[in-house]
């Protein structure tokens, strides 16, 4: 993951969803999300309790959400609107029981969530060292017509999410010999993104390889 790794406003969405390796990745250690398990409501809640990256994705989210909403820079009408913004988010987070890969549909949507928050709210970035999220980082890919917004989430395996125009891809860390490759499933094909700091390897269903530059944005 990037040590160094600024988003345009969210688009509409155009989820390319990981495939993750079968229901058995939810029996890990034990889970400690950042709600209290024993009143769990709802099928997501309960999955979140039985997951420990999800637990930690869930736990990352309210730690960046607390930090942008305790902010002293944030005006009122601004946390009024944050505060919104967090419940609405919870309800759709909640829905991803309807998708046909509700643990994908999670993870997606934390990782969307903790994109924004670091975006957004400049609070959010102020306590790095506590947390398990880094960017968004620039990063500039020759056949792509747009910067790429990529933040990077340390879990176990940890997550790259990118965004750029309409597009957003998850993607998570396999094995490397060298630097930090992440890799996903999409429906056109696979996509990977090798890290190497200030440089990187992006490929993409259906373009050839390309070799991208990663740039630390200004907080």
């Amino acid at each position: 993951m990037p040590s160094h790794l600024a988003l345009p406003a969210a688009p509409p969405l155009l989820l390319a969803l990981l495939v993750l390796a079968s229901p058995a990745h939810a029996a890990q250690t034990t889970a400690m999300p950042s709600f209290d398990c024993k009143k769990a409501e709802g099928q997501i809640e309960q999955m979140v309790c039985k997951d420990a990256s999800l637990a930690r994705l869930d736990r990352e989210t309210t730690r960046l959400y607390g930090l942008a909403l305790d902010a002293r820079s944030l005006p009122t009408a601004q946390k009024k609107s944050l505060i919104a913004e967090q419940r609405g988010w919870i309800k759709g987070r909640n829905d991803c029981w309807k998708a046909d890969d509700a643990h994908a549909c999670t993870a997606t949507t934390y990782l969307q969530r903790i994109s924004d928050l670091r975006h957004s709210y400049a609070g959010a970035r102020t306590q790095d060292d506590r947390g398990i999220s880094r960017g968004p980082f620039n990063i500039r890919c020759p056949g792509v017509d747009a910067v790429i917004a990529g933040t990077f989430v340390q879990t176990d395996p940890g997550y790259a999410y990118l965004r750029w125009l309409d597009q957003q891809i998850v993607l998570q860390q396999a094995p490397a010999a060298s630097g930090a490759r992440y890799a996903a499933t999409l429906k056109d094909g696979e996509a990977q993104f090798w890290d190497k700091g200030p440089d990187a390897r992006l490929v993409l269903p259906g373009k050839p390889e390309m070799d991208c530059r990663v740039e630390m944005t200004g907080h």
